[in-house]
């Protein structure tokens, strides 16, 4: 059998992954192996989150553009066709046909058929409120085109710990391959020296339990790492059915921007504020008047069906300007301007809290990257001692020096050990998108 002396050296770590490739190819034949960042190029395409946060964007640039359709000049073409059953009254002064002054004559006036073919344009010319709106849509747009920026980097933190969970499980796999090698060749070797009695039964059978648990620890981590790659590709927007695998990278460290930018959180919150005072400054606005202008043309056509039928057009046309002077609304005005006023307090809270919190995070993702960096590398000096003592303890153990319950605590250890380069490695992962978080670095995460 062959011996592996775990993490002695980089080419040693690369002949137990490969003994992992070869050991699951009945479970990912033909899967394509994709880097970290080939899986957020893809997710940031067909995510489907993502193209949720796409469609309000659209929207909010539409709705911009629907707004922005106030200020301009609007033509509309208006008919009106009326056939009077009983044609309108007019009372008219009496002594205009020889009556009594101060009294009225009933008269009807005009033919029973009328049409009106308009053109009516109207201009505005100033419209403090349109302009206000406008502008109110436009930073709307832009605050929902952050809030993809945020939808983005929610989804490459998910695609990210979907990743290195499976690289970690393709990890764990490596070392549970190891240990069934070892356990397995134990097994044979302690079976022969049960036959020659030199070993006990119960030695064999502690031993094939062992291995036993090893085997179904790997089916388990298998069916896990199934479930984890079903996860990214979910995140990805493929089809579940697909098989893909992840890359497996002999650096545990990620080399990190030092570049310190403004967190996404932080641009929401300034935009929401930048929103807030264009509302305020709109509704402060309101009060101000507007005015347009219009300009009407178009026929007027009269007549009437019967003996003597005609129906003659007479053209129309005049122009004008209208001044709207908001005086009295009850009120409502302003008890929405102290609202928003209120709003924009608490907006100004929040982003006090969210420029505190962010301090806080970036110490405490400092402190968790170097505590993890060297965990990593505490865990690592611990396996190699605890592969050494395993070693040492099957040779004792076949120049029968230790017993069968040396060896298997050597097992444990070693395990223990392997345990625990899993768990600084996760953290050392997590850390790591962690410090990316806060530092507004996110997004250009690369493998």
């Amino acid at each position: 059998m062959v011996q592996f002396s775990y993490m002695s050296g980089k080419l040693r770590l690369q002949i137990v992954l490969l003994l992992v490739v070869i050991l699951t190819m009945n479970v990912a034949t033909h899967a394509q192996t994709l880097s970290l960042e080939q899986c957020i190029d893809t997710a940031l395409i067909y995510n489907r989150n993502i193209k949720l946060s796409q469609q309000d964007v659209n929207i909010a640039s539409e709705k911009n553009k629907e707004i922005k359709g106030n200020l301009l000049p609007k033509l509309n073409g208006m008919t009106d066709y009326r056939y009077y059953t009983d044609l309108p009254y007019q009372l008219m002064p009496a002594d205009a046909f020889g009556g009594p002054a101060g009294t009225y004559k009933e008269v009807q006036f005009g033919v029973p058929q009328s049409l009106n073919a308009n053109l009516q344009l109207a201009i505005p010319i100033y419209n403090p409120t349109a302009l206000d709106a406008a502008k109110t849509t436009r930073i709307a747009s832009e605050l929902s085109e952050i809030q993809k920026i945020k939808t983005d980097e929610d989804v490459v933190l998910e695609v990210s710990n979907a990743y290195y969970n499976a690289q970690i499980l393709l990890y764990q796999l490596a070392f549970l391959d190891s240990n069934m090698i070892n356990t397995d060749k134990l097994v044979q070797t302690t079976t022969l020296l049960h036959q020659q009695q030199i070993a006990k039964g119960t030695d064999v059978d502690r031993l094939k339990l062992q291995l036993d648990q090893v085997t179904n620890q790997r089916n388990t981590v298998i069916s896990q790492q199934q479930q984890v790659l079903n996860a990214l590709k979910f995140l990805m927007g493929k089809p579940i059915p697909d098989t893909i695998q992840v890359a497996i990278t002999e650096n545990t460290l990620v080399q990190l921007d030092p570049q310190i930018q403004a967190t996404t959180d932080m641009k929401l919150i300034d935009k929401r504020l930048q929103f807030n005072y264009a509302e305020l400054k709109g509704l402060r606005n309101s009060k101000l008047p507007s005015l347009g202008a219009y300009g009407v043309y178009g026929t007027t056509g009269y007549g009437k069906t019967g003996t003597n039928s005609f129906f003659n057009f007479h053209p129309i046309g005049y122009v004008g300007a209208q001044l709207s002077i908001p005086l009295f609304n009850g009120t409502i005005t302003k008890h929405k301007i102290v609202q928003k006023k209120i709003d924009i307090q608490k907006t100004n809270i929040q982003k006090e809290l969210v420029s505190e919190k962010s301090k806080l995070d970036l110490i405490n993702a400092e402190m968790q990257y170097a505590l993890a960096n060297q965990n990593i590398t505490t865990v690592d000096n611990q396996i190699k001692l605890a592969k050494k003592i395993y070693t040492n303890t099957v040779l004792q153990n076949k120049q029968g020096v230790a017993n069968i319950t040396d060896l298997l605590l050597a097992d444990n250890s070693l395990r223990e050990a392997q345990q625990n380069y899993i768990v600084a490695m996760v953290n050392l992962r997590k850390a790591e998108l962690e410090y990316k978080r806060v530092t507004g670095n996110l997004i250009t995460i690369k493998n």
